[in-house]
């Protein structure tokens, strides 16, 4: 019944040329072990998938599709027992293991970035529940599921990133952006316990008084250290704000790069710090005539008017000129989710109603930080890369800068070893996201978006850039992404891996 395993092991655990010279007993050895793997799966009442049937291909299909990862089975536990059996079956017969929650791992980490792993997608924990302040987020929901909820259920709120279908695991377990974080903190920072299996199968909770180490290295490293099948977070009273954006569209390169300098100095200018309750954001991306880009700042004053809002904004716009186009929109709370999500009304908010999009693309980032902002070198080269090869490339791409930092930012004021995220000195955040079409290699188009974050990083030499884990880069080896990622907690981070997990059942190509 399963014999498949045989072509499986020989296209999968062995090189093409390594494969002739396994001998078939050892192929036959290795199909019994994972017949035995299998068989302890549909013991534990957990119906795996496997390649050759029929809901295979599709339950495997990556977010980004620049991937074709081959997991050795995929199943879907009904709650966080089944997740501890699956998790004992893989470290039994020595299966690597990863989560998929929104599966939206820009690496396709979820599949465990190579073929041959035991992927357990969370979809069936959709537990949801609030209790005052308090909310209880199986992790299984996305983020979309969960605005809405909070939202009809007393009319609570989170700071959380904006894509409806990306899943809370890897968003909360790695930290967590959103438009209202300067005010409330990542998402991770709003966890207050986990419920979380181990390697060894055991279903722990943790907080910051139980099981405090994995509590830290899972709010921030969380994909490394186990399943979380279950979040605890604190919430917030939904609030209403002011949406605005200012484009530039008669930019050239030099207006730009002085933009990005104004738009830098008022992010954090000691005389006149901005209010937590703004989220700033600064896009470019291909855009129209004359120049061919657009170059944007907008975001959302919360608990503010359009008074206040124009008050604040007005010394970085009488250093940006007249806007060609202009934007003001008050709104309610989850108006404000839905303008950010692209969704027309609530019902796009619920990720059970339609299918997740999919995409073939590339992401890298810079985080910059409050003690090294970028000099005029730096702006320059970037904004001479994107008004020049930026223009003329089919590359779908887009460039946001997120501020992170300031004075009075929650994110700022938690400390640098809060939890595992590592860049809490960060005023802001660059994510580099480019689609290839047809007509460009995977190859030419990685180079595109790379040469992006070059022209920034070469010409300030002297920084040491750190970026964010969840516009993971695809590219990386272990070593580099974790200099990159958790340059000042790697080695805390590899102490905690190797207390709860030191056999790795829990894998990736960048693991500690």
């Amino acid at each position: 019944m399963r014999a498949f395993f045989i072509s499986f092991l020989v296209l999968v655990t062995t090189s093409s040329s390594f494969a002739a010279l396994v001998p078939i007993s050892s192929l036959q050895a290795r199909a019994t072990r994972y017949d035995s793997f299998l068989d302890c799966l549909e013991h534990a009442g957990l119906f795996p998938i496997w390649e050759g049937q029929p809901a295979y291909a599709s339950d495997i299909a990556p977010f980004n599709l620049r991937f074709s990862w081959k997991p050795a089975v995929i199943l879907y536990p009904k709650d966080t027992t089944d997740v501890a059996a699956a998790v004992k079956c893989g470290a039994t017969y020595g299966v690597k293991v990863n989560a998929r929650s929104g599966g939206h791992s820009y690496a396709a980490f979820a599949l465990g970035g190579e073929n041959g792993h035991l992927t357990i997608s969370l979809d069936n924990l959709r537990h949801l529940s609030v209790n005052g302040s308090t909310a209880t987020i199986g992790a299984g929901n996305r983020l979309g599921d969960v605005a809405l909820y909070l939202w009809n259920n007393g009319k609570r709120a989170m700071a959380h990133g904006t894509c409806p279908y990306v899943g809370i695991g890897g968003h909360a377990g790695q930290g967590g952006f959103g438009i209202p974080s300067r005010a409330w903190g990542l998402l991770a920072d709003q966890v207050t316990s986990i419920q979380i299996v181990t390697a060894d199968g055991a279903i722990r909770t943790a907080s910051k008084t139980q099981n405090a180490d994995l509590f830290w290295a899972a709010t921030g490293a969380g994909a490394y250290f186990g399943i979380i099948t279950q979040f605890t977070t604190v919430t917030h009273k939904a609030v209403d704000s002011v949406a605005f954006s200012y484009t530039f569209g008669n930019y050239g390169a030099e207006d730009a790069s002085r933009g990005l300098l104004a738009w830098q100095r008022f992010a954090n200018d000691p005389k006149r710090p901005l209010d937590a309750n703004l989220g700033l954001q600064l896009h470019v991306n291909p855009g129209g005539p004359p120049s061919g880009i657009s170059f944007s700042v907008s975001g959302s004053y919360y608990s503010a008017d359009v008074a206040k809002l124009n008050a604040t904004m007005a010394p970085l716009l009488a250093e940006l000129g007249k806007p060609t186009a202009t934007t003001l929109q008050p709104q309610g709370w989850i108006t404000s989710v839905l303008y950010y999500a692209g969704a027309p009304d609530v019902s796009g908010l619920n990720t059970t109603l339609a299918p997740d999009a999919h995409d073939h693309f590339y992401a890298t980032s810079t985080f910059v930080s409050e003690r090294e902002p970028l000099g005029k070198p730096s702006t320059d080269a970037l904004m001479k890369y994107f008004y020049g090869p930026g223009v003329k490339s089919e590359v779908g791409w887009f460039i946001i800068f997120d501020l992170y930092g300031g004075q009075k930012s929650a994110i700022r004021s938690l400390g640098a070893d809060y939890n595992a995220f590592d860049a809490r000195d960060a005023l802001y955040s660059i994510q580099y996201y480019g689609s290839f079409p047809c007509t460009v290699s995977d190859a030419d188009g990685i180079k595109f978006i790379q040469g992006m974050k070059a022209a920034l990083e070469q010409n300030q030499p002297k920084t040491v850039f750190k970026e964010y884990v969840n516009y993971i880069d695809s590219t990386y080896s272990a070593a580099v992404a974790h200099k990159k990622y958790y340059p000042t907690h790697t080695e805390r981070l590899t102490a905690i891996k190797n207390k709860y997990d030191p056999e790795r059942v829990f894998h990736n190509p960048q693991d500690f």
